[in-house]
C-alpha cells in the first residue's frame, strides 16, 4: 500500500512569509532537534490523538516528523514540543490502526526497499530532495502490529545506545585531554 493510504502528510509552514518572519517568540523545529529526538531518551513518549495532531503547525510530543532535506523521520520528544514545524518538515499523521509510529520511523530511515524507492524517485534531480508527492507515493508493506512494535522498539533502543556510546567516547576524550594538559604543566 502507498504511504498516503495509511498516513496524512501535513507539510510545515513557510516561515519566510507573513507574520512568522518577524515573530521572535517562534522557535522552529530544526534538523538538530530531529537528530536529538531520533537518538533521545524518550522511549515512553506516546503519539497524540489524531485530532490533536491535525491542528496547527506546532510540534507535540509523540508527533512523527519527517525532514524533506535529510529524508529522516523521528518522534518529537517532550523537550521539542511546541516548536513550529517549517516547510522543510512534515508531520506524518498515522491514519491506520495497524501502523506503529516507531516502525514508521524505522522504515523511512532504514528500510532498503524504501531507500531504493526514494533514490529512484529523486534520480536526475540536481538537488536530491524528497518532495511531499514522492513521499506519499512510497510503497509500504506492513508486518503485523506486534512485529512492528518489536522492530520499532528495538530500533529506537539501538539509536539510544549509539547516542550514549558516542557521548561516552566524547566524555572520555575530554577527560584524557584534561589529564594530559595537567601533566604537560
Amino acid at each position: 500500500m502507498k504511504l498516503e493510504e495509511i498516513v496524512t502528510v501535513k507539510i510545515g509552514r513557510n516561515l519566510s512569509r507573513g507574520t512568522e518572519k518577524n515573530n521572535l517568540s517562534l522557535v522552529a523545529y530544526s534538523y538538530e532537534d530531529l537528530i536529538h529526538d531520533l537518538e533521545g531518551l524518550f522511549l515512553k513518549s506516546k503519539a497524540g490523538s489524531h485530532e490533536d495532531q491535525r491542528d496547527g503547525y506546532l510540534s507535540r510530543a509523540g508527533d512523527v516528523v519527517f525532514s524533506f532535506v535529510s529524508s529522516r523521520a523521528a518522534i518529537v520528544s517532550d523537550q521539542n514540543q511546541g516548536k513550529i514545524i517549517n516547510q522543510n518538515f512534515a508531520k506524518l499523521i498515522i491514519e491506520h490502526d495497524g501502523l506503529d509510529s516507531r516502525y514508521l520511523c524505522y522504515a523511512l530511515n532504514e528500510s532498503s526497499s524504501i531507500k531504493k524507492q526514494m533514490a529512484i524517485s529523486m534520480q536526475g534531480s540536481t538537488v536530491p530532495k524528497l518532495t511531499p508527492a514522492i513521499l506519499k507515493e512510497l510503497e509500504f508493506k506492513l508486518p503485523t502490529l506486534e512485529k512492528q512494535r518489536t522492530i520499532g522498539k528495538a530500533y529506537f533502543y539501538l539509536k539510544k545506545q549509539q547516542a550514549l556510546a558516542k557521548k561516552q567516547a566524547e566524555l572520555e576524550e575530554q577527560l584524557y585531554l584534561e589529564v594530559l594538559r595537567k601533566l604537560d604543566y
